[in-house]
């Protein structure tokens, strides 16, 4: 396998040779804090962008949008990174749990974007239209990820029924 810029990025964070995250178990241990952390981050910071946006109207559009890309790119690079790694990122069940998960996390973006088009046309109606649109397609995104998970549970079961 060849070895990517990302891969000597990540390596590099990890520090996987080195003791700055001390030995093994320890090392876990802060993978998991920052884990945790990132998803904290995930959700808290976008939310933030997501409220501020409608009080605060069209001068904090520019500025949060930077920080909602600054927060959303990482979260694409990590998505590449696993996936590059043969990583099945398709959940195997949606249950109630990771559509609330998916909610907090996909919502913010949608809210700051209504707000963003309410704070420049605030008697305009293409921002109820957005987010009318806004919550059909996210339905539709649940639907979609639903559909995946099934599809992923049966290629799982006729790939275990070839093995037996």
């Amino acid at each position: 396998m060849t070895t990517t810029i990302l891969d000597r990025v990540v390596r590099w964070g990890i520090d996987a040779d080195g003791d700055f995250y001390g030995d093994e178990r320890e090392r876990y241990r802060w993978y998991e804090g920052i884990s945790a952390a990132a998803s904290l981050q995930w959700i808290a910071v976008p939310w933030a962008a997501a409220i501020m946006v409608w009080p605060l109207g069209r001068p904090s559009v520019l500025p949060l949008a930077v920080v909602l890309v600054a927060m959303f790119v990482p979260m694409l690079v990590c998505m590449w990174y696993v996936r590059s790694r043969r990583v099945d990122t398709t959940p195997r069940v949606m249950d109630t749990r990771r559509v609330l998960w998916g909610l907090a996390g996909g919502l913010p973006y949608a809210v700051f974007f209504v707000g963003s088009l309410r704070a420049y046309g605030p008697d305009d109606s293409t921002w109820i239209g957005a987010a009318v649109g806004g919550v059909i397609g996210g339905a539709g995104g649940v639907v979609a990820q639903m559909l995946q998970s099934r599809r992923r549970r049966r290629l799982e079961a006729a790939a275990t029924a070839d093995e037996d």
